[in-house]
């Protein structure tokens, strides 16, 4: 049952994944503007969309500490996003990929190894072969790795070290703190509501008068983009019921490398994206990956 609600968060991820590159594609506004208006867009709504699961969950749990790790991951979800900006800017796209779904992966298992749990050999394995298929499926035809810059690096760093304490920080709360863990919707809604809220803060900063009219939409991308604020607080919520279900690290290492496994597939088939050898070959990995994961 844990693997096909596991499956059905891959699934939620992956369209996350594809109405986001519909409605950057067909953002009418300009291009720098489009990462805050999401942000902002899909952050309300999911904070929006978890009161609506709160006020069906009873009682209603509040607790500072709880308040207090929203905020602060809120905080990385936002520098998450600026770095994501920063590096696609400087660098190749497969060593950025490389850097942000390894943090995703190895941070929160290390956290969890220091709480004793513990993976077997076999899985560590498949651990590293999924780090290397990372590579091998998102390294682009003729890109060259060397290309990016000092910054380029650091923002790589920086993204590994987000995205690993994103999900360390859910982690922390809903399962490493007994008192909590019925309070994953303040989680949810403090995390969200504060990424939104900065990046609305970065929006005026930068756009001024300007970012009020950038959140208007064409029909195409208003829809694309409510499809996706949708997915996301459908998806972050399911996460966070199922963390207390299955090893962390296993969970963490689907959630990561599944959502880029059938968001590639997923773009081959929609999107007439073409793969070459070498994405072929990660795929493959990635999929053995996975099911070293489950059976060793």
């Amino acid at each position: 049952m844990s693997y096909l609600l596991i499956l059905l968060l891959i699934l939620l991820y992956t369209m996350q994944s594809f109405f986001c590159k519909v409605y950057t594609d067909n953002y009418p506004g300009a291009p720098t503007a489009t990462t805050p208006v999401f942000s902002v867009v899909s952050g309300l709504t999911t904070a929006l969309v978890t009161l609506i699961f709160a006020l069906f969950s009873l009682p209603f749990h509040f607790c500072w500490q709880v308040a207090l790790l929203g905020i602060i991951n809120g905080v990385v979800a936002a520098a998450y996003n600026a770095s994501m900006i920063k590096a696609s800017q400087r660098g190749p796209y497969s060593i950025q990929m490389v850097f942000m779904l390894s943090g995703g992966i190895l941070l929160p298992a290390f956290v969890a190894f220091i709480y004793g749990d513990r993976l077997s050999l076999g899985q560590w394995i498949s651990v590293a072969v999924i780090v290397v298929s990372i590579f091998l499926v998102s390294k682009k035809k003729g890109e060259k790795l060397g290309s990016g810059d000092l910054l380029f690096w650091v923002f790589c760093i920086s993204l590994f070290i987000f995205n690993g304490a994103y999900g360390v920080l859910f982690d922390i709360q809903q399962n490493r703190w007994a008192a909590t863990a019925e309070s994953k919707n303040e989680m949810i809604m403090f995390t969200f509501a504060t990424s939104a809220f900065i990046n609305a803060i970065m929006g005026f900063v930068q756009r001024k008068k300007q970012f009020v009219t950038d959140f208007k939409q064409t029909r195409k991308s208003g829809i694309f983009l409510v499809l996706c604020s949708i997915a996301t607080a459908l998806a972050i919520n399911l996460l966070v019921f199922i963390m207390p279900l299955i090893d962390i690290t296993v969970l963490y290492t689907f959630d990561n490398a599944g959502v880029l496994l059938f968001s590639v597939l997923c773009s081959f088939v929609f999107l007439k994206e073409k793969l070459w050898v070498t994405n072929i070959i990660g795929c493959v990995l990635m999929g053995a990956g996975l099911v070293g994961m489950v059976v060793l």
